[in-house]
């Protein structure tokens, strides 16, 4: 079954998540049930945080905050952009 979202909305419950996870692991399963979406959406979401560096990959299906390095802003303002970015073309994707 497919269900719409809002991925900015669902990509800041998501850091939520993480933000309120034992030691800042977060299980992906209980992610998905608990945002009661796909887990496709979830691992899209992780995949992108991941790739800009926000949060890393601990065990199968759990991962862990990492955060921003605050002193490297330019780093910071380019992992910024490129989740817009992904906020924005999934945005659009999900109205064509």
């Amino acid at each position: 079954m497919f269900f719409k979202f809002n991925s900015g909305l669902l990509t800041k419950k998501f850091i939520n998540l993480i933000k309120q996870a034992e030691d800042g692991i977060l299980d992906l399963n209980k992610a998905a049930d608990t945002l009661e979406v796909q887990k496709r959406r979830i691992y899209d979401i992780t995949n992108v945080l991941e790739g800009i560096g926000l949060i890393e990959k601990k065990l199968k299906n759990r991962i862990q905050w990492k955060g921003l390095d605050v002193s490297r802003p330019g780093e910071v303002d380019d992992n910024v952009a490129t989740l817009q970015r992904f906020l924005y073309c999934t945005e659009k994707c999900k109205k064509d």
